[in-house]
Parts: structure tokens; sequence; C-alpha cells
């Protein structure tokens, strides 16, 4: 080999190098955290608590009513999709348990392989170069770096299909029985995986027996005739063994008519037309893939249409098998893609199969000329022109594929989900896990109030099942053994049922959630302050940037227990000492105000005044003034509204905030999203027991988009809701670039 080859042979093998550890960081980033809710949590976490029943049933299916002490029926069990997604779980739950860090494990050590994979389908083919563009191609695309971890359907049809295509290859340069076997492998496991791999790879057997029995030898490049129907007709056979083998389960469950109507309701018709369709889905598609991302597939189909009708090759197959299963699985199952924004994962992969052929078109190009004056540095100048044309766009998208990655897992890889609130609940499981797992025995479930929400992330932490809907705990019960413990969110209360509860129980307040240990008689409440910090470096990577480190204090903060008492009608005791943070002054100026004592309250709120931006400070009509903002910076970047209440509150209000991208970012090539999303929470304790001269604050996660996005707040409600003295509905509070 020329040194010019063998230097772009290593250039090559660095590009692999880094698109591989830049793909297993994001896949394995954060894999200790806490599953919290969306897509990336409580998806993953129902595959595993599925699996889950595999195993300690000895079952051959996935199953719901996960945690009874009886074993899941038939009625119950999960015949959708073929069962692979639960199988490669299930040997995870065997191998470590009920472990948080299972959930994303076996995506992300699929997702590592996946740039592996495609280098070597791109080195067997084309050259290292080519093999390179392939792996770099797929690293930078939104939505495969962020559902790098997602232990679903997608990822095991990608890395299925791309050991398939990987096998098949190598046996075409080889013959080797070990690499038909691993192409044997490859079709077993993507269609194991789901039905959309059937389509994945079915395109390509298809044209494999066109070239083996419809086309003469002479029009394609020579094969071992007998090798090649034997892979063929053993690959037909393997898929059709995974088709009989899932419905037969099926049958054996009788759950055929379940599968049927899964599927259907997945594919409802809808008479929209697919441009318009395709234009309500524009800001999913545009962050998911980028324009420029989006544009290079549109163009490419056809130059790959071209190659393999020229060069009647399998590898040329490769791209288009892909793209015709991801327009399948796109556009058949519209319900799917309606509310699922991971759905066209697939484009990702012909995407990269897609740049592979791109590449290897640019480097035939400028070598066929370089062979004209330099037939000797032909093969080297081929190599790095390939390694150029498709690394320029790599370059282009990776800014963005990286600034993706903790926006997807800030928001469960959600997004903007259609403009809906978002919330981690991460805050409540950490409580779970901290007050209530400790004191958890065999078969305990847990009592609810009804508008908790319970998701599949809640029912994973608790590895139990919720009990009942309960609006007032039991208090001093003995019938509460098996069930001793009631759980609320704070904000999700309405004023008169907090009153009620802390009357009627002995009520343990953790911020935002509240728990109440039904064998204990009714008593004062207590409030534990949950303290925040910034992860250190190894916390970072391990447990993920962007939840701050959580603990709880051992004994009730006596700054919190004051003022929630003094909210809800009970006996407080003002808190003595010098306070710390602005939010414990923030209590101490409303202790100085309960005293009469305007001296301290004139102080500390001088104090509050000169840790806020004044800027928004806003005058309304009735009950508040807005006193400023604090924007706290981090790995979970949140805004406080600081409120000085001048009037009761007549209703439970809220203050929304509403954020809309005004601006593309910098070197962004993804435009503004167009959707305005609704932050703003409840606060945790409602309005109606707000105090005339008492300060409040509320607090939303930013989850911050890509470019310049701007904040603004207002408040909504029942009737004398209060209204800005100007008219204006909303009040900018902040603007990110």
């Amino acid at each position: 080999m020329k040194r010019e080859t063998r230097a772009a042979d290593v250039v090559s093998r660095l590009v692999v190098a880094v698109a591989t550890g830049w793909f297993a960081f994001a896949a394995f980033w954060g894999l200790f955290r806490i599953p919290a809710s969306g897509h990336l949590g409580a998806g993953s976490t129902a595959q595993s608590m599925a699996a889950e029943q595999i195993v300690r049933w000895h079952i051959l299916y996935p199953a719901w009513d996960w945690y009874l002490d009886v074993e899941p029926p038939k009625s119950v069990y999960i015949c959708h999709h073929p069962f692979l997604q639960y199988y490669v779980p299930a040997i995870f739950v065997w191998l470590f348990g009920h472990k948080d860090f299972i959930v994303g494990l076996p995506a992300a050590l699929m997702s590592t392989a996946i740039p592996l994979l495609l280098y070597g389908i791109g080195k067997a083919r084309w050259g290292a170069a080519v093999g390179a563009v392939a792996a770099a191609s797929y690293v930078v695309v939104p939505i495969a770096i962020g559902f790098s971890d997602f232990t679903n359907l997608e990822t095991f049809c990608i890395f299925g299909a791309l050991v398939f295509f990987w096998g098949h290859a190598r046996f075409l340069q080889t013959w080797a029985t070990r690499d038909l076997v691993v192409s044997l492998v490859g079709i077993g496991f993507t269609c194991l995986g789901d039905w959309v791999g059937y389509m994945l790879v079915t395109p390509a057997l298809v044209w494999s027996l066109v070239r083996a029995f419809v086309l003469p030898a002479r029009a394609t490049p020579p094969i071992r005739l007998e090798s090649y129907v034997r892979w063929w007709a053993l690959s037909v056979a393997v898929a059709g063994a995974t088709i009989v083998y899932t419905l037969g389960l099926f049958f054996h469950a009788n759950a055929i008519s379940q599968w049927v109507m899964s599927a259907m309701t997945r594919g409802v018709a809808d008479p929209t037309p697919l441009d318009e369709v395709l234009t309500l889905r524009k800001n999913w598609i545009d962050f998911s893939f980028t324009p420029l991302c989006i544009w290079i597939g549109k163009a490419a189909a056809p130059i790959c249409l071209a190659r393999l009708l020229i060069l009647r090759r399998d590898e040329e197959a490769y791209a288009l098998s892909t793209l015709v299963g991801a327009v399948f699985q796109y556009l058949a199952f519209k319900e799917g893609a309606d509310i699922h924004i991971f759905w066209p994962h697939y484009f990702a992969l012909y995407f990269a199969l897609a740049m592979a052929q791109l590449a290897a078109t640019a480097g035939w190009m400028v070598g066929t000329a370089a062979r004209l004056f330099l037939p000797a540095r032909a093969p080297a100048v081929a190599a790095f022109a390939a390694l150029v044309a498709g690394l320029l766009p790599v370059l282009a998208m990776a800014p963005d594929g990286v600034r993706s990655l903790p926006i997807w897992r800030r928001t469960g890889g959600r997004y903007d989900d259609n403009g809906k609130l978002i919330r981690s609940h991460v805050d409540q499981l950490f409580v779970m896990q901290e007050v209530i797992l400790p004191q958890k025995t065999p078969g305990m479930t847990i009592d609810l109030y009804p508008s908790l929400g319970w998701g599949w992330e809640d029912q994973w932490k608790f590895a139990g099942n919720p009990n009942k809907l309960t609006a007032v705990p039991q208090a001093g019960s003995k019938d509460v053994a098996t069930h001793p413990f009631w759980m609320a969110r704070g904000s999700l209360l309405p004023s008169d049922d907090q009153k009620k509860i802390a009357a009627a129980a002995h009520l343990r307040i953790y911020e935002d959630t509240w728990i109440v240990d039904q064998r204990e008689p009714a008593a004062p409440l207590d409030a534990f302050r949950v303290s925040e910090r910034e992860p250190t470096r190894f916390e970072w990577l391990v447990y993920g940037g962007t939840e701050p480190r959580r603990s709880i204090g051992r004994s009730p903060d006596p700054w919190l227990t004051w003022e929630w008492r003094t909210h809800l009608d009970q006996d407080a005791d003002p808190p003595t000492g010098t306070p710390q943070s602005l939010d414990e002054i923030r209590i101490a100026y409303n202790v100085a105000i309960a005293k009469n004592n305007q001296d301290d309250a004139d102080r500390w709120k001088e104090t509050i005044l000169g840790q806020l931006d004044r800027t928004p400070a806003t005058a309304f009509t009735t009950s508040v003034r807005l006193l400023g903002v604090r924007l706290l910076k981090g790995v979970q970047p949140r805004l406080e509204s600081w409120f000085e209440c001048t009037a009761p509150f007549v209703t439970d209000d809220s203050f929304g905030v509403r954020s809309t991208v005004e601006e593309q970012e910098p070197y962004s090539l993804i435009p503004p999203d167009t959707m305005d999303r609704e932050m703003g929470y409840p606060p945790n304790i409602p309005t109606k027991l707000w105090r005339p001269g008492f300060i409040y604050k509320t607090t939303i996660v930013l989850n911050h988009r890509i470019g310049r996005e701007r904040y603004d707040g207002y408040w909504t409600g029942g009737n004398g809701v209060p209204r800005r003295t100007d008219d204006q509905k909303y009040t900018r509070l902040v603007v990110l670039p």
C-alpha cells in the first residue's frame, strides 16, 4: 500500500474512532440516572418491566399487570410486536436485577456498535474512507443522538439490519461460512425487533432474487452462485421462521385480534394530504434531522437508485432498502408518527448509508480525473476526495447534533411535545427513592392523590403497584399495613384539599412532594428541605448533566415548616437564627411581616431585590406585584419569578410562562421552532392561601431550545385573575440566546 493510501486509511480510522467515541458517550451519558418521564425514561422502563415478567415467571411473553403476586394470565400478554425488545432487556434483568442502569443499557450497547458496523459495511464495499463517512454521518443526526439509549424497537431493528448488511457485504468478499452466519443472525435480530424490520431488509432480498434468478450472469459482477443462493434461501428461511415464531406465540395467547387492532390503531386512515401532514410535523422533523440532512436525503435517493441500476451490486441496495422501510413505517402508521417524535428514526440509518454512496460517487469522479494526470496517486486522491465530500455535511451538522443531546435528555426525548407542559418528575422520584423505598416491604402498594399522575417511571421506581386513588389519607389506621404511604404533588392540590390533608394526617412535605405515613396519628406537618447542588464531573458523566444532585435534610427545616404551617392554619413557631439562602431570606421577610417588624422586613426585602433582575417588574390590577426574576444557571437552568402579594386571591390562579423562539441560533442549521410552549405549573402554595404583604416565588425549568428564545409570563385562572395595569397580556421575563 502506498504512503498516500495509508495516510487516507489512518485518517479514516481516526474519524471512526472519534465518531464511535462520541456516540458511545451520547449513549452511556447518565446511564445511572433515575429514569424520568418521557420516551427515554418511561418508555424504556416499560420494556424493562415487561421483561421482568419473563424472568420472574419463566414465560415467553412480556405482560402488563406488573408486580402482582400471581402469574399474569394470557389476557395481559403484550402481543403487539415481535418479542426481541423484551427478550434482550430480560437478559439484563436476569443478570443485574431491578436496577436503574439496565433501562438504557441494551440500547447503549447496540448504539455504540452502530458506527463500527457502518464503517465495516462501507469499508467492505468502497474502502475505509467511505466507511468512515458512513459512521460519521449517523452519529451527527440529532434523532440518532437523542435516542441512542432508547431501549425500543428502532435501535433493535437498526442494529440488526446493520449486522445483516455487514455480514452480507463480508460474505460477498470471502464466501466464508462465518460471514454467512453473521448475516443470518442479523436478519433474525432485525425481524424479531419489530415488523418494520422485515421492510428494512425485504427490498434488498428482492433485489438479490432478481440478481440471482432474473438477470443474466454477465449483467452483474461475478458471484459464486451456489453460495449466493444458499445465503438468500437461508435468509428468507430465517425471516420466515421469525414470523412463524411470533405469530405462533400470538395464536397460543389468543392475541391475534389484539395484534390486528393494534396495527389498525397505529395506521388509522387520515384524509389529510401528505404535504399538510409533513408541514404540521415540520418542527419535529427539522430538529430531528436538520434541513441539510433532509435535503441530502432527498437528493441522494435517485443517485442511489442510479448506482444500483448501473453497478448492479448488492451493497448498492442497502440504502434504498432502508429507505423503503423508513417510508413505510412513517407513512403507514400515521397515528404513531403524530404522537411519537422518534417515529422517523430509521431515516437516520438511510442517511448514513446514502452518504456512503454519495461519498463513493464523489471519490470515483475525482479519482477518475486524477488518473489522467496523477495515475499513481489516483487511489489516494479518490479516498481523500470521498472523505472531504462526505465529512463536509457531517461537520456542518455536528454542532446541532451536540446541542441536541441535552435537550433530548432534559425533555425525556419529547423536545417541544407540541407545546405541552413537560416535567421530568425526577424530584418526585428522588423523594420516593429516599423516603419510601427504604421502608418498602414485599407486596406493598401505595395510595395516591387522584391528580398525582402515576407513570411508567413511577411504577419502575416503586417496583410495585398503586393501590387506589385517595383524596384524603387515612391516619393512624390499622388497615394500612399493606399500603402505609400516601403521596401527592403539592402544586396539583387545590387549596381546600391542602388544608384538609394537613388537618387529617401527619403530613411530610419535601418541596413539591407530599407524603403521609398513614400508620401515624394526625399531627402538625413537617417540611423538609431538598437541597440541590451541581454535580461533580464524575457525577455529571455517570448520572447525566440535566438534573442537579439532591439530598434531603434529616430533620424538618424550620423555615419551610413555619411557612407551610402558617399557610395551612397550624400553629407555627417562628424560626430562629440567621437565614442563609435567598429562599430563607424570603421566608424571614414573611416572618417579619407576620410579626409587624417593619425594620427587619425592609432589610430582608432590600437583600431580595438586590438579587433579582428588576427589569420585568410589573404592576397588576389586583392581588400581586411582580418584583423581578432570577435566572439560575447550571445543569438544570431555571427561572424564578418573585411576587409580592398585595391583596387576597379569590381563586387558585397560576403564573403561566410561554416560550417563543424568536431567532435562529448563529451557525445553526435548525430554523426557529414555530411552536410556542407552555412552561409554568401552579405554585406549590396555592394562591388562595397567599397572604397580603408576603413574598412568593414560582419556578420553571427552562428547557431551552436551539435559538434565541423569549419567555413571557401571564396570570391564568378563575374570575379576578391578575391583569397588567397597561392591559398587555404578557410580561417579558427573560430572553436566552
